[in-house]
């Protein structure tokens, strides 16, 4: 299992699921939430019941924003779910990436400023992956010329957490 977390406004959230899988690979999913500031864990309740019960989630960051990465059956396909921050709302679908003859299956690396989807892909018969741009506007696929055997984008803030110093949190 793929262990990702994602930090927005210092609250930590990881997707998690209960050890028994239920009928045809689905599993129950939920989401675990860490307060940096109030030391508190809690559960996010507001998983539709789509995503509750599907095959594999993975979060992700797009512009603050909370986004659920649903993956399913079909290697291709990924719907990507959105949680405006901040607001106990439910997750809303605002699109799916779908890429014809080629696994996107755990591979959306990136979301940039303007929405646009960053992947990794690969052939169903092949070791060697693709990074490819997804515009939701208009569905297609650019490639940017990188075809390896593993794509990895990490980023990271500059951030100076004071232990001495009670809910104090700097960010460059």
């Amino acid at each position: 299992m793929w262990v990702v977390e994602v930090s927005i406004y210092g609250v930590i959230y990881w997707c998690d699921f209960d050890d028994e899988d239920l009928d045809d690979g689905l599993r129950s999913n939920f989401i675990i939430s860490f307060d940096l500031e109030s030391d508190t864990f809690g559960e996010l309740a507001c998983l539709p019941e789509r995503l509750v019960y599907t095959h594999y989630l993975l979060l992700a960051n797009m512009n603050k924003s909370l986004v659920l990465l649903e993956y399913n059956d079909e290697p291709s396909v990924c719907g990507v779910w959105m949680r405006k921050d901040g607001e106990n709302k439910p997750f809303t679908k605002i699109y799916t990436v779908k890429v014809e003859g080629r696994s996107v299956y755990h591979t959306v690396l990136w979301f940039r400023k303007n929405g646009e989807v960053v992947l990794e892909v690969r052939g169903f018969f092949s070791e060697e992956t693709e990074i490819d741009v997804y515009e939701p506007s208009s569905g297609r696929i650019n490639s940017v010329g990188i075809v390896e055997k593993y794509a990895n984008v990490k980023s990271y803030v500059e951030t100076l957490l004071l232990l001495d110093e009670p809910n104090t949190i700097i960010h460059s």
